[in-house]
């Protein structure tokens, strides 16, 4: 009940899906980034090729790292050129805010929410869209909305980059996703030992089979690791690895990763 076909990839079956975040400030960077990454998944597919479901299937834009993000005749023309070199893989757009863990300030989020989810949205190049839970309501069920009208999914995130809440706290943010339209369910928190990302990890376990969409916990930094690639143990849909650059703390390289999840 709580898996999730999205183009060739299916999220919530017990095959993690790997995303790797594609990150540059101008135009230059971000694509010189973009063709290092398909460097890179062209050699992994090639080497795993008797192995589909080790390929990296998402692609994030880390928009906020952009600098001209508010520029939406901008923001289409590198959205385009990005599809063009993904044209097989599924393409997320995100614009994360500094209150959780990303390069805009949250008034900014706040401004530049509607527009920039608008031409994101209504571009036709995207195939799931991230939204942040601490939005508002208002503000998150307009842009799930817009999303589910153009055929977009919606991957609604919470993180938390000082600590690891109570289970209870996480289970209702959980709830609240959920109830907002999340079609991928998407926690990562900052756990201060072994404990508390056991705990996020058996916490995960939990939700697969509590929740109606697929879910994924990543507690972040070093001591989070564990979670990052015990994923089909713990039943998280979705694992974050990098290609040159990381876009949180603990994100493994690519390669390694999927050498790790070969061996499970």
């Amino acid at each position: 009940m709580n898996e999730l076909r999205v183009g060739d990839f299916t999220f919530g079956n017990g095959t993690p899906r790997i995303c790797v975040p594609l990150i540059g400030r101008t135009e230059d960077e971000i694509l010189n980034h973009a063709n290092l990454i398909r460097s890179e998944i062209n050699r992994l597919d090639a080497k795993y090729k008797d192995n589909p479901e080790l390929k990296i299937a998402v692609i994030e834009w880390r928009a906020d790292f952009y600098e001209q993000l508010g520029n939406t005749d901008k923001l289409l023309e590198i959205l385009k050129k990005i599809r063009e070199i993904f044209i097989d893989r599924l393409l997320l757009f995100t614009f994360r805010s500094e209150e959780q863990g990303g390069e805009l300030r949250h008034d900014r989020v706040g401004g530049n929410l509607e527009p920039v989810m608008r031409a994101a949205i209504g571009s036709g190049l995207i195939d799931i869209v991230d939204i942040e839970v601490t939005c508002g309501n208002y503000k998150i069920a307009r842009a799930t909305t817009g999303a589910h009208s153009q055929g977009v999914k919606v991957l609604m995130s919470y993180h938390d980059t000082r600590h690891t809440p109570h289970d209870e706290d996480l289970i209702e943010k959980l709830r609240d996703m959920e109830i907002l339209g999340g079609d991928i369910l998407k926690i990562a928190v900052t756990p201060k030992n072994e404990f508390d990302t056991r705990r996020m990890m058996d916490l995960n376990k939990r939700m697969v089979s509590e929740c109606f969409k697929p879910v994924v916990l990543i507690s972040m930094g070093e001591k989070g690791v564990k979670s990052r690639f015990k994923c089909k143990e713990t039943g998280a849909c979705l694992t974050f690895a990098t290609v040159g650059q990381e876009s949180a703390p603990g994100q493994m390289e690519a390669a390694d990763l999927i050498a790790l999840l070969r061996n499970q």
